[in-house]
């Protein structure tokens, strides 16, 4: 519903989304427009509630977005005033741009002078590429990111910054923020049994960087890998890059067949496995093979990656527990990401690593 324009901004009418983002677009276009120049007061947020007929706190809300983003700034016992330096006007500088040849930009036969395993590497992106869905309809991966609070992260993006900017400006630990492992490890251990101190935490931007730490850390190439078939093309196409060689094991309705894998491919020095929800045929790793892969990883020294795919979601039972929970000899890397319970350009994913194996993952986190 329309409302009103109030004698501070004479162009300032309500129209569409929620109330606070109209607050928001209204007061940053009349700053922009120059209705309210630098320097200048805003009336209270009660004051502007009741001339605009509308909810405190969607004025306070529109207020704290304007603050966060650098246009307005209180003043303690003064009130809300508009910044001397508008954020548009930096960044409406004139820049020179460069533009090059759009032939310049695929040059394909640069990949021959190039690290041969990259070629591999292309084939597996060309292959994605063609399966990508462009208008997002049933896009694997991208759950409902219309429903997420973004409003509200927003503003508690800004309250943590405010009250923690000088702890997030200074800390340099390869592993990642010490009070988000914390967090981390308590989520992990409530929600997946997983069996983990804050230290073993390493924060990453999600499973293909995990991935690619893990192989970094934990093969050589020639070593081979045991994968599903079908399974996570992003982990065969890292696999590749490294020159692992790859032991594809076929998956029924309990998962991957790890005798099946034992007996054509013992060599293996790591699997990678996505027990809670098999990429892509959904089934889940039945207890018993479960301990058969445990005691074959610790009796022949071999490493696990869990990859923990949508673990979160469970519609007929209840969350079976991680690998890594139940893992008594240390021989699981576990792999967790927020993209379905947050959204995918979240990118926030952590390791959870025996504690053997800390520092040795620190060096390389460090060095990537």
């Amino acid at each position: 519903m329309k409302q009103k324009p109030t004698a501070y901004f004479p162009n300032l009418v309500l129209e569409e989304g929620s109330i606070s983002s109209q607050v928001y677009y209204a007061v940053r276009k009349a700053i922009l427009e120059g209705v309210l120049s630098p320097g200048s007061r805003l009336p209270s947020s009660r004051t502007l509630a009741e001339m605009m007929s509308i909810s405190r706190n969607s004025v306070i809300a529109g207020f704290e977005r304007l603050i966060d983003e650098g246009y307005l700034f209180t003043r303690r016992g003064s009130g809300t005033f508009v910044t001397n330096t508008i954020p548009d006007s930096i960044n409406s500088n004139q820049w020179v741009k460069t533009t090059l040849p759009t032939s310049s930009l695929h040059i394909d036969n640069e990949l021959g002078t190039l690290n041969p395993n990259l070629q591999k590497m292309h084939a597996f992106w060309q292959q994605s590429q063609l399966n990508t869905n462009s208008h997002f309809m049933f896009h694997v991966g991208v759950g409902c990111i219309d429903l997420f609070p973004h409003e509200l992260w927003g503003r508690l993006l800004g309250r943590v910054w405010r009250h923690s900017k000088k702890e997030l400006a200074t800390f340099n630990s390869p592993t990642g923020y010490t009070p988000l492992k914390k967090m981390i490890c308590q989520y992990a251990q409530s929600t997946r049994g997983l069996n983990c101190q804050p230290e073993q935490v390493i924060i990453v931007n999600g499973t293909q960087q995990a991935i690619n730490l893990a192989t970094r850390v934990l093969l050589q190439e020639g070593d081979t890998a045991w994968l599903d078939d079908p399974g996570y093309d992003s982990a065969r196409a890292i696999f590749t890059s490294y020159g692992i060689k790859i032991h594809p094991v076929r998956s029924d309705s309990d998962g991957m067949d790890i005798s099946q894998a034992i007996d054509q491919c013992p060599q293996a020095k790591l699997v990678f496995t996505t027990p809670s929800h098999q990429f892509p045929l959904g089934n889940t790793l039945s207890l018993s093979r479960r301990i058969a892969l445990l005691e074959w990883a610790s009796s022949n020294n071999m490493w696990i990656f869990e990859d923990d795919y949508n673990s979160e979601f469970r519609y007929h039972t209840k969350p079976i527990q991680a690998l890594q929970g139940l893992d008594k000899h240390q021989r699981v890397i576990y792999a967790g990401t927020f993209s379905k319970m947050m959204y995918p350009g979240f990118r926030l994913g952590f390791l959870v690593v025996p504690p053997s194996l800390i520092d040795s993952f620190k060096v390389a986190k460090y060095y990537t």
